[in-house]
C-alpha cells in the first residue's frame, strides 16, 4: 500500500503527509561520504534511515541531474542535456511552469528553496532576482557560480550580496536561511517542502590565501581549514589506470599522472573533504531546528549529491560527465519516520538500482500529489516512487535497467559529444555516438563502445569490448539483448501499468 491510496479526510490530509526536507551537495562523490568526513548525517540520517548502495544520477552532470529531481524526467524528455547557457541549462528545460515544487503547492505544501538553482537559470528570466515557478519562499544564489565568498542571492526577489568576512562563507549563510525557514514553517497547519542546494564540495574560482589558494579546490569554512589536511587521497588501482588501450580511441591519448598532478589531485581532495564538514554540520543544525520545532516524528529527511567527480581514476583529473562510476554512483540516504512506513520496521539497506529520476515520485507519494500543474498536461515522470522499498510494501521490478546519457554538441568540455548507456545491477554497457577530434577540435560522429562487468570488475579495467570497438563484443544473446533495451532506453518515456504510452515510445523500465 503505498501513501497515495489511503483514504483520508480533508482535515485529517495535513497531518497524514510528513514535511520533506532535501539536502544536496554539490560534485560529493559517494567515496565521500563517509562516518569520518561526515559523522553527523551519518548518525542523524544514515544510522536512523535506509542507505541505498545502488543509487545513481541518469546525466553526471549539475544541471541535467538537478533537472531530473525537479522532473522525475531523464534528460532525453525533459530536454536539459548539458550545463550550457547556448543548448542546455535551466533555458532548455521543457514546460518550466510543471515542476515538483508547484506540484507539492498544489497538494498543499509550503515549498522552500536554499542555495544553488539550475546552471544558467538567469539568462531565461528578465531580472536575476526572479522567484521560480512553485518556491513560496525562495533564497537562492544568483552570481558567482563557483564562489564561496562575494556573491548574490535572491531574497524572495529581492537582490541581496554576501561579501568577504567569514560570516559570509556560503555554507554558513545558507544554514542559517535554512534553519530559519524551518523556524517560520513548523509547525503548521500545511507541511513543508524545503530543498537546500549546498554548493560544497564545487570547486571555486577564487579562493582565500591558505592550503587551498590556487587549486581551484572546494573552499572549506574557515574553521574548517585545518580538517583532513592529512588524509590520503583513494588510490584504487583505477587510479592513474596503467593500461588503458581497452578504452574507447578518444581516451586512450590520456597520459599518465606526473608527481605534480598527485600533488594537485591530493590538494583538491582533502579540501573538498574539509568543505564538507560545513556540510556535515549544516545537516545536524536543520534537523536539531526540527527537532525543536516538534517535526522529527513527521518529517522525511534525504541526502544527495548530483554527481561526482573524478580525482585521478581512469587518468581523469577533473570533470563528470563520463559513464564510470566514480561520477555516476551517489549517495542516497533517506529517513523516513515509522508513522509512513506502514507500520513496517526500517529498512537498512537497499542495493536495488534507484536513480534520481526516482525522488520526485517517491516525494510527490509522501505528499500525496500529482505531476500536474494548475491548468496543462501531467508530466509523465520516468521513475518510480521507492516507497515499496522504504516500506516494504508493493512491488519492484526484479531486472531494473536504468539509462545513462549526455549530448553537448559544443565541444572544448569532454572528450566525448553525446553517449548513452545502460546500467544493471551486475553491468553497465554505453555507446558512444559523437567525440571530439583532436586534429580540429570539433564533434565528429563515430561509434565507440565500453561495457564493464560491475560484479567481476566493479573499478572498470576490462572493457569486455576491448578498445572501444563494437566489433570486439562478445556475440551472443545478451550483447544483442543490452544494445535492444539501450536504444529502447533512449526513447523510453513514463511506466507500464502507471502511465499511458506516449506516441507509441516504449516504457522505461
Amino acid at each position: 500500500m503505498t501513501l497515495a491510496a489511503l483514504a483520508v479526510t480533508p482535515g485529517a490530509l495535513a497531518a497524514s503527509r510528513p514535511n520533506i526536507v532535501l539536502i544536496q551537495a554539490d560534485d560529493q562523490t559517494a567515496s565521500q561520504f563517509t562516518p569520518r568526513v561526515m559523522p553527523e548525517t551519518t548518525k542523524l540520517l544514515a544510522d536512523r534511515g535506509t542507505t541505498f548502495g545502488n543509487y545513481m544520477v541518469t546525466t553526471a552532470l549539475c544541471c541535467p541531474s538537478r533537472a531530473s529531481l525537479l522532473t522525475g524526467q531523464y534528460a532525453h524528455n525533459h530536454g536539459v542535456m548539458n550545463n550550457d547557457a547556448t543548448g542546455g541549462g535551466y533555458p532548455a528545460l521543457i514546460d518550466k511552469g510543471n515542476v515538483l515544487p508547484v506540484w507539492l503547492q498544489e497538494a498543499g505544501y509550503n515549498t522552500i528553496h536554499v542555495g544553488k538553482f539550475l546552471n544558467s537559470y538567469t539568462r531565461a528570466v528578465s531580472d536575476p532576482a526572479q522567484v521560480a515557478p512553485g518556491w513560496d519562499d525562495w533564497q537562492t544564489l544568483i552570481s558567482g557560480e563557483s564562489a564561496y565568498y562575494d556573491y548574490d542571492l535572491s531574497d524572495n526577489g529581492q537582490l541581496v550580496h554576501e561579501g568577504a568576512d567569514d560570516g559570509d562563507y556560503v555554507t554558513r549563510v545558507l544554514t542559517r536561511k535554512a534553519v530559519q525557514a524551518v523556524r517560520d514553517y513548523a509547525p503548521s497547519r500545511h507541511p513543508f517542502y524545503l530543498q537546500i542546494d549546498h554548493r560544497a564540495p564545487h570547486i571555486a574560482r577564487l579562493n582565500r590565501p591558505g592550503r587551498c589558494d590556487g587549486a581551484r579546490s572546494a573552499e572549506p569554512d574557515p574553521q574548517d581549514a585545518g580538517e583532513f589536511r592529512n588524509a590520503r587521497l583513494p588510490q584504487s588501482r583505477s587510479f592513474d589506470e596503467a593500461d588503458i588501450a581497452d578504452k574507447p580511441s578518444f581516451l586512450q591519448g590520456l597520459r599518465r599522472l606526473t608527481f605534480q598532478d598527485h600533488h594537485r589531485l591530493r590538494q583538491r581532495w582533502t579540501c573538498a573533504l574539509a568543505s564538507l564538514v560545513g556540510v556535515d554540520r549544516s545537516v545536524a543544525r536543520v534537523f536539531r531546528a526540527v527537532k525543536r520545532a516538534g517535526e522529527v516524528g513527521r518529517t522525511v529527511f534525504i541526502y544527495i549529491s548530483d554527481n561526482g567527480l573524478f580525482y585521478g581514476e581512469h587518468r581523469l583529473q577533473v570533470g563528470k560527465v563520463f559513464p564510470y562510476e566514480e561520477a555516476l554512483h551517489e549517495p542516497l540516504v533517506i529517513r523516513l519516520p515509522k508513522r509512513y512506513r506502514d507500520g513496517e520496521r526500517r529498512v537498512e539497506a537497499s542495493a536495488k538500482p534507484v536513480a534520481n529520476i526516482d525522488l520526485a515520485p517517491t516525494i510527490l507519494d509522501l505528499a500525496q500529489g500529482r505531476a500536474c500543474p494548475p491548468a496543462g498536461s501531467c508530466r509523465t515522470m520516468d521513475g518510480r516512487s521507492l516507497m515499496p522499498l522504504l516500506s516494504r510494501s508493493g512491488r519492484w521490478p526484479s531486472h531494473r535497467s536504468l539509462l545513462t546519457e549526455y549530448r553537448d554538441p559544443t565541444p572544448g568540455h569532454y572528450a566525448t559529444c553525446e553517449f548513452a548507456g545502460i546500467r544493471t545491477k551486475h553491468g553497465i554497457y554505453v555507446e558512444h555516438y559523437s567525440v571530439v577530434n583532436g586534429t580540429t577540435g570539433s564533434c565528429q560522429p563515430t561509434l565507440q563502445v565500453e561495457r564493464y562487468d560491475l560484479n567481476d570488475d566493479p573499478l572498470e579495467l576490462r572493457n569486455i569490448c576491448g578498445g572501444g570497438r563494437p566489433s570486439s563484443c562478445p556475440d551472443g544473446a545478451h550483447q544483442a539483448e543490452l544494445e535492444r533495451r539501450l536504444h529502447a532506453l533512449r526513447r523510453c518515456a513514463g511506466v507500464r501499468g502507471r502511465d499511458q504510452r506516449l506516441a507509441g515510445r516504449p516504457y522505461c523500465d
